[in-house]
């Protein structure tokens, strides 16, 4: 099941900071969504855990998908695939333009979601990522 993430659900902020605190160390959860109103989340649950979550920004009539994760545990059982599909039906419901992303070039499974998703290859940071290149990747929704 796939639910947004609001400010007031402090039980699922709590859970998906503990899951994935690699990436809440560099973002606190309930900072983001009560000071960025470009900001959104929404999780992935299965049997009331979260095992995966998507960060975006909403940005007028587009989207920036700033990060997807899966637990590990997870991952290679279309949790990913769930997600993304859920990101296009949120962007299709709300007009928006596109939907562009950025990923290190050596993250092949991501690129492998993104390209099966339509997502195509638009420009390159080089050496963003400690030496390996940044893909900044769109989808075209209209």
């Amino acid at each position: 099941m796939i639910k947004d993430v609001f400010i007031e659900d402090n039980h699922l902020i709590y859970q998906l900071e503990s899951n994935f605190p690699t990436y809440f160390l560099k973002t606190k959860l309930s900072d983001d969504l009560k000071n960025n109103v470009f900001s959104k989340y929404f999780i992935y649950l299965e049997n009331s855990n979260i095992i995966g979550f998507v960060n975006y920004y909403e940005l007028y009539d587009r989207f920036e998908l700033a990060y997807i994760e899966v637990d590990i545990k997870y991952r290679n059982k279309n949790v990913g695939s769930k997600m993304m599909d859920y990101l296009i039906d949120v962007g299709k419901k709300k007009n928006i333009i596109n939907i562009t992303l950025e990923v290190n070039v050596n993250n092949q499974s991501a690129l492998n979601l993104y390209k099966k998703y339509g997502f195509i290859e638009v420009a390159v940071r080089k050496n963003y990522y400690d030496g390996a290149d940044g893909i900044l990747m769109e989808r075209k929704m209209i």
